[in-house]
């Protein structure tokens, strides 16, 4: 089946979800302000197929134009003589002016008119956060890092040496100098709970039962200790081994509570399920230290769950990750369809109508990832329509939670046709129709 270009698709979706807001049934990612008195599903969500995600593009969108760092392209350098084409006043020629920032990208210009390593602006750090010393916040590796040190458990800090291996010498507090980086062996696949424990691919490094020990769950002195991690898969049964749940708001977005009511049901009920209990918080996406407050990418650990409701229109987080094919499954539009396919394959494994009573009948999907880089931990349900999204926390919360264990699959894609007539979901309701790692 041909896909279209992911512009020309935001704005033929962008068109039919105009149209679809006049009838009675309204998407669950087109600007609607509907919203239910909570119900067995909790709230109407928002937060579906049609927006920014790859909506039915094989292809990335193409890079904007650009003119190289500082420049318009086609100037005239301004000191002809000089190599850089860059001078002082006096004429003598420089490497670059901090007025006029030309250093190559991971590096900045310094005082001293040279460029050095390090990040210039928002746009050098993947957090989008560049500190006075230039260095990023919530370093992600040793290029977002200045001044010779290196990116160690989120922070840059001075190398520690061999001699410290093994020992928090030289580190800061609740890490360990493992192969000269500070790591924190609570949370660093590569030292999962000891200096050189790495975790497979498809994995992370979570909590065990033994950090209940500590008083408060995993708040508590047990969840802190290495000896209560192991590598465990990316897969839902896992999703408690962690020591937080962060709740991520899309109110810069999305007017109505939309999405944000399901996602504050699915993390209560992390709250209530979970062993040991994980702390609860909330954050909004353009405010959320996690990730990337304009593009969306995660810069947390896998200490952390970050709780998505709801697609890539609304959803920046969600947006980039299926963008970036770093979600097990994403959404597309083909015209009069709504499709979720596996990422990398394409292979559809739910479809809907565009046209249709979806108050009561819709598909949508659970999943769960881990950021390669990052290492940052992210579970997403998401349906095409409102009732879809619904019908998702309330799968999450009665239907996967009770059984989690039983859960040995990334990704979960369901069916939800209202039997009762009541336009709220129960589980007999639900059917599965794909699932996968």
């Amino acid at each position: 089946m041909l896909r279209l270009k992911l512009t020309a698709w935001v704005v033929t979706a962008g068109a039919l979800l105009i149209a679809a807001a006049c009838s009675s049934s309204r998407s669950d990612d087109d600007n609607r302000a509907n919203q239910t008195d909570g119900g067995k599903g909790g709230a109407a969500s928002q937060g579906g197929a049609a927006g920014k995600g790859r909506g039915g593009s094989t292809s990335r969108p193409p890079p904007p134009d650009a003119a190289g760092d500082g420049g318009s392209g086609g100037e005239a350098e301004e000191c002809p003589g000089c190599k850089s084409g860059v001078c002082l006043e006096d004429g003598t020629c420089v490497d670059c002016l901090p007025s006029k920032d030309r250093c190559p990208s991971g590096e900045y210009c310094s005082e001293d008119n040279e460029c050095h390593p390090g990040c210039k602006d928002t746009t050098s750090c993947a957090s989008g956060i560049c500190a006075e010393d230039h260095s990023c916040k919530h370093c992600i590796d040793d290029s977002e890092c200045s001044g010779g040190t290196i990116c160690s458990a989120g922070e840059c800090t001075p190398a520690c040496g061999t001699r410290q291996e093994g020992t928090s010498t030289g580190c800061s507090d609740g890490t360990i100098c493992c192969s000269e980086r500070c790591s924190n062996l609570a949370i660093d696949s590569k030292n999962c709970g000891a200096c050189g424990n790495a975790c497979d691919t498809g994995q992370f490094c979570g909590l065990t039962t033994c950090a209940n020990s500590g008083e408060g769950g995993a708040g508590g002195a047990g969840a802190d200790s290495g000896s209560c991690v192991q590598c465990r898969d990316t897969t839902l049964a896992n999703i408690c081994s962690v020591k937080k749940v962060t709740v991520i708001l899309d109110s810069n977005k999305n007017p109505s509570d939309g999405n944000r009511v399901p996602a504050r049901a699915i993390g209560a009920a992390l709250r209530a399920n979970c062993l040991p209990a994980p702390v609860l918080a909330e954050a909004e996406q353009d405010s959320v230290e996690a990730l990337n407050i304009k593009t969306g990418q995660p810069v947390s650990d896998s200490s952390e769950l970050l709780v998505v409701a709801g697609g890539p229109f609304y959803q920046n987080l969600e947006g980039y990750l299926e963008n970036e094919a770093l979600m097990p499954l994403y959404a597309a539009f083909t015209g009069d369809v709504t499709e979720f396919r596996r990422t990398g394959t394409d292979k559809v494994v739910a479809s809907l109508p565009f046209a249709g009573d979806h108050d009561s009948h819709d598909v949508f999907i659970i999943q769960f990832t881990r950021h390669p880089v990052s290492g940052s931990l992210i579970l997403n349900e998401q349906g095409f329509w409102l009732s879809g999204t619904v019908a998702g926390a309330y799968q999450l919360t009665h239907g996967i939670l009770p059984e989690l264990p039983q859960q040995d699959k990334a990704w979960y894609a369901y069916e939800w046709t209202d039997a009762d007539g009541d336009k709220e979901p129960d589980l007999n309701e639900i059917e599965l129709l794909d699932s996968g790692k």
